[in-house]
């Protein structure tokens, strides 16, 4: 029996999803569930046999929280590696249904219990129009919420089956659009679930922590451009140097004026994710290098030169402190000058 609910349980839903919506987005790992990829891997996914490995296994990766990262949980590489084993065979029957797809994998997977999120979201991507993206998570998230508003199926629990992806897909598209958020109202609710589902394994974090996403999450020299900042005197193309980009790009954005600093300010404004760049070591190796003078960087003023020579030397050392930046978060640094284009140039004078 799919799941049914009254246009009054549909708005108590949503009104309970608004309700507890901040608190939850400020648990969610931005940068590990990035949206820029799912446009493009929508288009390719909805012909399989066009799809290359490489972006199968990104894409993968993707649903287990791992983009760009090496670190992927035992559990989850070997359903990859599964997917990727039996893809040619699963390409070879495309007259295949949804259900029958479903069904193929389901035999496939000896690890239901990691493999029926990965399947889902293969099923997503080849039919975005047709499927929402199901997980566990998200299951569980929706079956709390219809117990919130005593909902006939309150009792009814996550059985990893076709019906539960064709039920969360109903709940999801009967929700978003009773929320007030306009054309973010798919992704927060997307994301809110995602995060309410899995709001145990955030139990440990401090009463005060938000993570924050990046307002700048894709990034290219060849188009950007500054009416108030010397990008073209950049003279580098490293991560580092994308990130000091990044950082006179927001500056410009808020239209503040501001130029003088403390180290945990600029920080502040890139969070993980910046210009893309989603891996934590090659993020964090970019902060420090950012504040350095490797390579002749004079991208700061610091009143203590102290700091910049630490910098340098953490950013040289093979084995590094990659949140050496947090000791000196208090420290005042201003953008050099040289990058900051004058006023008479600013106004077009």
């Amino acid at each position: 029996m799919s799941l049914t609910m009254s246009e009054k349980e549909k708005r108590s839903i949503a009104a309970a999803v608004q309700e507890k919506l901040e608190a939850h987005l400020n648990h969610f790992p931005f940068a590990r569930y990035p949206m820029e990829p799912l446009n493009e891997w929508q288009r390719i996914f909805c012909d399989p046999k066009t799809v290359p490995s490489d972006t199968l296994k990104k894409a993968l990766s993707w649903h287990f929280g791992s983009w760009q990262r090496k670190d992927i949980a035992l559990s989850h590489r070997k359903i990859i590696a599964a997917i990727l084993k039996a893809w040619p065979e699963y390409i070879d029957h495309p007259s295949h249904n949804a259900e029958q797809a479903f069904v193929f994998w389901e035999q496939k997977l000896s690890d239901w219990h990691h493999g029926f999120g990965a399947v889902a979201f293969l099923l997503h991507l080849q039919r975005p129009d047709q499927y929402e993206f199901a997980d566990r998570h998200r299951i569980d998230a929706m079956f709390e919420l219809l117990k919130t508003i005593e909902h006939a199926e309150k009792e009814r629990i996550t059985t990893l089956s076709y019906l539960d992806i064709q039920d969360y897909t109903s709940f999801f598209r009967s929700i978003f659009p009773k929320l007030p958020h306009g054309n973010e109202s798919r992704v927060k609710l997307d994301r809110f679930l995602k995060s309410y589902g899995n709001r145990h394994a955030y139990k440990l974090l401090p009463a005060d922590y938000k993570s924050k996403e990046a307002t700048i999450r894709s990034f290219s020299w060849e188009t950007i451009t500054s009416k108030r900042f010397h990008l073209d005197l950049i003279p580098h193309r490293s991560n580092a140097d994308i990130l000091f980009a990044c950082f006179l790009l927001s500056q410009e954005t808020s239209d503040q004026g501001q130029t003088d600093f403390t180290i945990g300010d600029v920080i502040e404004q890139l969070p993980l994710g910046t210009a893309g760049i989603c891996n934590p070591a090659s993020f964090n190796y970019a902060l420090v290098s950012l504040f350095g003078g490797q390579k002749q960087r004079d991208y700061w003023l610091f009143q203590n030169q102290e700091v910049r020579r630490a910098f340098t030397e953490q950013a040289n050392k093979s084995t590094r402190d990659m949140r050496f930046y947090l000791r000196y978060a208090d420290e005042p640094v201003s953008i050099n000058p040289k990058y900051v284009l004058t006023e008479e140039k600013h106004d077009g004078s």
